[in-house]
């Protein structure tokens, strides 16, 4: 008999050794076919929005055409190219705006340093330290622990208890012929149990435990009751068969939790590009902002000029009012001037927030002072090959993508939620007690007992339940489809705006780079303007306050002039950092490399 049954229990565990094999790697009992369509689908619609947009990449062998930038001619260069040395020398002077510019006092009443600071390692700067990208890292670490967490739900748990216990039972109320009813019984029991519980991707669970326990007993009895050890070994086993089974229903907190992570590094990717960005057209607008500055003051200095010859005329042609409208113009040119310091003081304020450089804090009085040249060189571009760069890596489309996966992860999730609930129990038990009769108990005996499968004891169960009417599951599956439509239609958008951002950015460098030239001309002529007046303010017998006006005018369309045409220039660096910004290729044109370290476990 215990052969028998040894061999019985046996055979009983390879058979549940083999059920669990089966299980491990499974997936959905009941696929449909209708999901495979459905994955068709999808990728039509990924495709056709990719195609709408002409942004299918080119063949290997093929060579993207590229264009170049290109500037109207004007005839302005022409007609004024014996003079155009002279007349770059006329009006604001200093294209970065000069170490030493006057930008009055400051709020501190100190003077303020000045730091000559390049491009690179602004932007240097604001990729180490800007708070918004720390911000963005620490996210990305966070979204790293969540993975380890949703796998952690596979990982075996070691679980033990232990307890003790004194029972003292009454005797039964028995008629014993006038004999005392002495059987009051009394014990003790000393329990200790432990084991080891793993839950499969199947989405069941695996379960072995021992059991140990020691009972002590003693009575008033008549008899002397012996004390014994009673140990169990258990393998259970908790299988949904339906319902929660397979890896791609048990593993999808898994891959959201991976999605997640690869989300918090496109997002940690687009702060940084946005930050280069930033950083970038913040630079610029430092210098833009000390231009200014050099146009107002150069303003403010000419027309002191005129000023004082019209107080000097006014016992000769000028009159009282003329006197006062030159007054009226020098002081909104000395405002101006107090408004272009407050601008340029900004500028640098803000550009030293986004790079929050630990040696140069917003709190310091130091201010910035752009040493890089204005990039003037047209750029070779070609607008397909921009938009299939953009659809690659652009970060707005790859969260996109990514949140159609969550979809399709939660669509299969659904899915299998509107199955019945059918699950399986099963489990076997070994059983052993010591039978020395020594009176105090064998623990080695009890467990003779079941090495030798003495007793054994096996379950072996279904249960079954499915809602009437199932409308809660077959709700939320119509909701994970209609969410991943949703999710379609935001890749869709994402790509048109990408495009939409690419094709401005483009448009932007091309006519900044257009207005470049066009600007210097029209500074020219401004230029010239100012200088056939000075020409002719030399060979006049008397200069009249009408003759003074005009020559006011002419100071302010060559200082606007000048600031247009700076502007022009800024524009057209900045639309670069725009345009490369749009593409996703912001830290590569910086050559800045991400790269993100795991964390410890």
């Amino acid at each position: 008999m215990p052969v028998a049954m040894r061999s019985f229990s046996m055979s009983w565990a390879v058979a549940v050794a083999s059920l669990v094999v089966s299980l491990v790697a499974c997936e959905s009992p009941m696929s449909r076919s209708s999901d495979d369509q459905g994955e068709a689908e999808l990728r039509e619609a990924i495709e056709g929005a990719i195609a709408r947009q002409q942004a299918a990449p080119l063949a290997d062998d093929a060579t993207p055409a590229l264009q170049p930038a290109t500037q109207m001619p004007s005839d302005v260069f022409e007609s004024l190219s014996q003079r155009i040395p002279e007349l770059d020398g006329l009006g604001p002077q200093g294209v970065q705006g000069g170490v030493g510019l006057d930008l009055g006092p400051d709020i501190s009443g100190s003077s303020d340093p000045e730091v000559q600071l390049n491009l690179h390692s602004a932007i240097a700067s604001a990729v180490r330290n800007n708070l918004g990208v720390q911000g963005a890292r620490i996210e990305q670490a966070v979204a790293e622990t969540d993975v380890v967490r949703a796998e952690a739900a596979f990982d075996a748990v070691l679980v033990a208890n232990s307890g003790y216990q004194s029972n003292n039972i009454p005797p039964p109320p028995l008629d014993l012929g006038g004999i005392d009813n002495a059987f009051t019984q009394e014990n003790n029991q000393t329990s200790l149990s432990t084991g080891i519980q793993k839950r499969m991707i199947s989405g069941g669970t695996l379960s072995a435990s021992l059991d140990m326990n020691y009972t002590r007993q003693a009575t008033t009895s008549i008899y002397d009751p012996a004390n014994y050890w009673t140990n169990a070994v258990n393998l259970n086993l908790a299988q949904p068969l339906l319902r929660g089974f397979g890896s791609d229903v048990n593993e999808a907190q898994i891959r959201l939790a991976r999605n997640r992570d690869r989300a918090a590094l496109v997002n940690l990717r687009q702060s940084l590009l946005n930050v280069v960005q930033q950083t970038e057209v913040q630079y610029w607008t430092v210098l833009q902002s000390r231009q200014q500055v050099v146009a107002a003051a150069w303003l403010l200095k000419v027309g002191i000029e005129v000023r004082d010859i019209l107080k000097k005329r006014m016992n000769f042609d000028a009159t009282v009012a003329d006197y006062a409208l030159a007054v009226a113009i020098v002081e909104t040119r000395r405002a101006n001037l107090i408004r272009a310091w407050l601008s340029s003081r900004d500028a640098s304020d803000r550009l030293k927030l986004l790079m929050n450089d630990p040696g140069m804090s917003v709190g310091s009085d130091a201010l910035v002072v752009p040493i890089d040249q204005l990039v003037q060189e047209p750029i070779r571009y070609s607008v397909r090959e921009a938009v299939v760069t953009a659809v690659e890596q652009n970060p707005a489309i790859a969260l996109a993508l990514l949140r159609i996966d969550d979809s399709a992860i939660s669509m299969v999730v659904a899915d299998n939620g509107r199955l019945p609930q059918l699950d399986l129990q099963a489990g076997v038990t070994l059983t052993g007690q010591d039978t020395l009769g020594t009176g105090t108990g064998s623990f080695d005996g009890a467990f003779s007992d079941i090495a030798d499968a003495n007793f054994v004891s096996w379950l072996a169960q279904f249960a079954f339940s499915q809602p009437i009417g199932n409308r809660a599951a077959e709700a939320e599956y119509r909701r994970a489809r209609l969410q991943r439509s949703a999710a379609v239609i935001g890749y869709q958008s994402a790509i048109e705006n990408a495009v939409f951002a690419v094709k401005t950015s483009l448009r932007g460098v091309t006519t900044s780079f257009e207005l470049i030239e066009q600007s210097r001309a029209s500074r020219l002529a401004a230029a010239e303007s100012l200088r056939a007046l000075t020409v002719l303010e030399q060979t006049l017998a008397a200069l009249t306050p009408e003759f003074l006006q005009t020559k006011f005018q002419a100071q302010d369309r060559l200082a606007a002039a000048y600031v247009a045409h700076v502007d022009a220039m800024v524009n057209y660096s900045t639309a670069m950092a725009r345009l490369y910004n749009a593409m996703g290729t912001g830290l590569t044109m910086n050559r800045i490399d991400l790269q993100v370290v795991e964390g410890a476990p």
